[in-house]
């Protein structure tokens, strides 16, 4: 339950709060979806006037610190980055703890003793938690709260990127793997499971990325708080991009095939789709970071398609398109991609799961289908009949543009915050 109010006088302003934030790993380069998510989140919210502190680890591909268990970095937003070594450890010594195979390598490496020392020897208002993955973080916070003896102080914030047990069990479920592998998913599926259960029970506010999470969520926790916060976006605009007969008959899936719920859903996706696209002379193109043994199975199996991999910029790729696909079967979610093609002028087509929370409607502003083989079906009348395509980008376009600000992220999550503590906002 919130915090007693402070003791404010009637229009001072509200003291700057001083809010600790546990997130995976410093967000820069932002070459996924969860680390686009993270940042632009974490980036509003410092600047809507909060006093910020992050714990993490460093960036393995790009560091900031000096590569020990006890780094540290002020970004040109003032937020205080305590952080962790870039290097995690394995997955398997997870199997014998009580703990999912993330959380277990993103306790170790320094955030958990910077969690334990912060609490110890500061005060903190706010603890915002980050990903499923950080509920390690609760026994920390637990053990804090015992020692104040002040109920709900400070105030716990779960930052929510998917419903991860319905996400996970349905990677363990979709899984080709080995059965030890199939086994070892199943098992980490459900301590994912008791993880999340147990944020959404103890935190005072749970954050969600589309409205059909928050309701999946209020199902079994009808007593909570939730907010919904969509991503932003701040990556490049092409409000006069236009498709003309010159634009390949190309369609484009961009994004980061790291995860294997990633990799399971553009399997099942080209299963059913790269023969027909290919025998309709239509190009099929995947680009973005994947594993390199992946990537290179997926080009014997698939020869039809182009695996282009891991590129520096994503825009010539998107320019060079005729539409977008969004088609992943499971995982939920707000498939932060569907941003980039709508702001570079790229239709999108999708599966009707795939997209949610988009103010947009099919057939006049994207193509949607329930299925693999029916959006298939809606693609190849759709990709040389350039009037409609150019009107589909155009009109989400138009609807989209003001829709997805990154600063009304952090002014809302920092509203709902000091609502729930009780504090009058200034003016």
């Amino acid at each position: 339950m919130p915090s007693p109010p402070f003791p404010v006088k009637p229009g001072t302003p509200a003291p700057r709060m001083r809010c600790l934030w546990l997130t995976r790993k410093y967000p820069r380069p932002t070459n996924s979806g969860e680390l686009i998510y993270s940042n632009g989140l974490i980036r509003s919210f410092a600047r809507s006037g909060v006093d910020l502190t992050v714990l993490a680890h460093d960036n393995d591909e790009k560091p900031v610190g000096d590569g020990s268990e006890s780094s540290a970095h002020v970004d040109e937003d003032e937020v205080k980055w305590r952080l962790g070594t870039p290097a995690l450890g394995s997955r398997l010594a997870s199997l014998f703890t009580r703990y999912p195979g993330d959380s277990w390598r993103l306790k170790n490496g320094g955030p958990e003793k910077a969690l334990v020392d912060a609490l110890a020897s500061e005060t903190w208002d706010v603890i915002l938690i980050d990903h499923a993955a950080l509920g390690w973080a609760l026994g920390p916070i637990r053990d804090q709260r015992r020692r104040a003896g002040i109920k709900g102080d400070p105030v716990i914030v779960y930052i929510s990127h998917n419903h991860e047990a319905r996400v996970r069990r349905e990677v363990a479920r979709h899984s080709k793997a080995a059965l030890p592998r199939r086994l070892a998913l199943h098992l980490d599926a459900e301590k994912y499971a008791r993880q999340e259960e147990a944020l959404c029970r103890e935190a005072d506010l749970v954050t969600a990325i589309t409205g059909a999470e928050v309701d999946a969520y209020r199902d079994q926790f009808p007593r909570q708080r939730y907010l919904c916060l969509t991503p932003g976006y701040e990556g490049p605009f092409f409000p006069e991009r236009t498709i003309t007969p010159d634009t390949p008959r190309r369609v484009v899936m961009s994004g980061s095939f790291e995860w294997i719920a990633k990799r399971i859903n553009l399997e099942r996706f080209l299963e059913q789709a790269a023969g027909p696209l290919t025998e309709a002379g239509i190009e099929l193109q995947i680009v973005g970071k994947t594993d390199e043994n992946f990537r290179r199975e997926m080009t014997i199996r698939f020869p039809g398609v182009d695996f282009v991999g891991r590129v520096p910029e994503m825009s010539p790729y998107l320019l060079d398109a005729r539409m977008g696909l969004i088609v992943e079967e499971f995982g939920g979610g707000f498939k932060l991609k569907t941003l980039e093609y709508l702001f570079h002028g790229l239709p999108l087509a999708g599966l009707d799961q795939a997209v949610e929370d988009l103010p947009l409607r099919s057939p006049g502003h994207l193509l949607l289908a329930p299925n693999v083989p029916a959006l298939v079906s809606g693609i190849l009348p759709l990709i040389d009949d350039l009037e409609r395509l150019n009107a589909m980008r155009t009109q989400a376009y138009a609807i989209c543009r003001e829709a997805f600000r990154w600063e009304d992220r952090g002014r809302r999550l920092h509203e709902a915050i000091l609502e729930l503590r009780g504090i009058a906002l200034a003016g």
